[in-house]
């Protein structure tokens, strides 16, 4: 039977963003298990984070609602004193992150008699495998990597690719996939990447994408394709500079609206609406001012109803400014994707998101566009066919994004790993 430990180190826990659906969510999945016996988290977060600054005391009611949904017997946090730099903290600031907390992880490890540890992060992975070898424990690491970290931090502006924090998270990278016993990939590109650079072991689980709530009736209406009127969507982040910057987006729209003059456009996100309608005009774009509407969501959940009254969906992404940015975009699925392709929405994909991309086109669910031209005809007909095959795309993805049923590979994965495999020592 499966006793997990589910660690973060480094992030903020909250139940109303991505942490919630991506983490806390399959921790109670896998409390429901049949083949799981035990599953907590444990989180450890900076002192002075982005809750603190913006919610103040209210804060403590995303952690309230995490014991909530888990169990307070199964969550435990852990304070550390570092710069709230989440995920991406440079050498020298990464024995903040470790000192003084191994011995903590160790006894969290044997409180909950745990035989799978699963590490969501570079960060928390390398903290994982240290405490293992340091304390000879019996426990399998499984690297839940989300990303290509260390290439990321150089598009965040992090640190830039000549520097020595990269060197350092390449080479430890390198260490991780070695060692870990097993590193999921959340695409196939991603996982190639990985298995590319020497990982002992990979893994394709998908992402998940909470749809507790969806109506099939407004999956299936078709009155805005058969009024000429489709309506698109975008959700989440936008800025430029960004990964998702705002003119991708505004040209892949106009370059939809050549072929399909009545669409319009959603824009579901938090960033400052006023910015994004200057960023219009200042692209001479006003003309698609009217076709455009901004609203935001306050949860995942909030989202999701937003997007099933949409037609198409959109992954502008931003465009790739050389071969190392190209690299790095070949793996991206984004979260937005699966809750995008769970409402049944075809999608619009900037053809150097690979993941997104391959998954797309595997299941006739949506279509790659260049974004130096713009959606093509052709393609503006597909994505026009398909969404009228919206229940058929939703049926599809939920299965493939089901926070349950990743539940339940993940713990055939747990289950495939040797007992008998000794732990492969990092090299210092």
């Amino acid at each position: 039977m499966i006793r997990l430990l589910y660690l973060t180190w480094g992030e903020v826990p909250r139940m109303s963003s991505v942490y919630g659906g991506q983490v806390v969510d399959v921790v109670a999945a896998l409390q429901h298990h049949p083949r799981v016996e035990h599953a907590a988290l444990v989180a450890g977060y900076p002192l002075i984070h982005s809750g603190m600054v913006r919610e103040k005391w209210r804060y403590r009611h995303q952690l309230a609602a995490i014991r909530a949904r888990i169990g307070a017997e199964n969550f435990r946090t852990r304070r550390i004193p570092v710069p709230p730099v989440g995920v991406y903290p440079k050498p020298h600031e990464l024995p903040l992150f470790f000192f003084g907390h191994h011995a903590f992880l160790a006894e969290e490890i044997r409180r909950h008699r745990a035989n799978v540890i699963q590490c969501r992060s570079y960060v928390a992975a390398l903290f994982a495998l240290r405490v293992r070898e340091h304390y000879g424990l019996d426990i399998k690491v499984v690297f839940d990597a989300r990303s290509l970290m260390p290439d990321e931090a150089c598009i965040s502006g992090r640190w830039s690719r000549e520097s020595d924090a990269y060197r350092f998270w390449k080479e430890q990278e390198k260490q991780i996939l070695a060692t870990a016993d097993v590193s999921n990939a959340v695409s196939k590109p991603m996982q190639d990447h990985y298995d590319r650079l020497g990982a002992r072991k990979t893994a394709l689980i998908h992402l998940n994408a909470k749809v507790d709530h969806l109506n099939e009736a407004r999956i299936a209406d078709v009155s805005r394709l058969d009024a000429g009127a489709p309506l698109l969507a975008y959700a989440g982040y936008l800025h430029e500079g960004t990964w998702h910057d705002p003119r991708n987006l505004w040209a892949a729209f106009a370059g939809f609206r050549r072929h399909c003059p009545n669409a319009r456009l959603l824009v579901i996100t938090k960033s400052a609406h006023a910015q994004l309608r200057a960023g219009l005009a200042a692209e001479g774009l006003d003309g698609l001012a009217d076709a455009i509407s901004f609203t935001s969501a306050e949860s995942p959940a909030e989202t999701i109803q937003l997007l099933q009254n949409a037609d198409i969906s959109v992954l502008s992404y931003r465009t790739p400014a050389n071969e190392f940015e190209r690299e790095l975009a070949e793996p991206v699925f984004a979260t937005k994707t699966a809750e995008y392709l769970a409402v049944g929405l075809p999608l619009l994909v900037n053809h150097f998101c690979g993941g997104a991309r391959d998954y797309a086109i595997s299941r006739d669910a949506g279509v790659a566009y260049d974004p130096a031209t713009g959606p093509t005809a052709d393609q503006v007909a597909t994505l026009l066919r398909q969404s009228r095959e919206r229940v058929r795309i939703s049926r599809t993805a939920r299965s493939d994004f089901s926070v349950t049923d990743n539940a339940g590979r993940l713990v055939s994965l747990f289950e495939s790993l040797p007992d008998s495999a000794p732990a492969r020592r990092l090299e210092t």
